[in-house]
């Protein structure tokens, strides 16, 4: 379920704009079989991921690109196993 705080909507809201959001906040939950309640076991499914931005050369883009359409996760295989790789590491700290 999003939350939204009423202290962090823009400033500009009509006061019927704020009406309707009040109104709103005190109707019940509606479920259906679009959107259905989350049970525990759907929720356990979910995991946090952390993305980050890295920068590449346009070459070593070219190359990874060229391996399909799946090159992020390539890509992302290539930096789990370099990063378990000790010499690997050490080698490309010291550059």
């Amino acid at each position: 379920m999003a939350m939204v705080m009423m202290n962090s909507l823009p400033a500009e809201l009509t006061p019927e704009e704020i009406a309707e959001i009040e109104a709103a906040e005190k109707m019940p939950l509606v479920f259906d079989d679009d959107c259905p309640e989350m049970t525990s076991d759907m929720l356990k499914q979910f995991h946090r991921m952390d993305n980050i931005t890295i920068r590449i050369s346009s070459s070593n883009m070219r190359k990874v690109k060229a391996f399909g359409p799946d090159y992020s996760k390539i890509l992302s295989n290539l930096l789990d196993l370099a990063l378990n790789d000790a010499e690997l590491v050490k080698n490309a700290c010291c550059k």
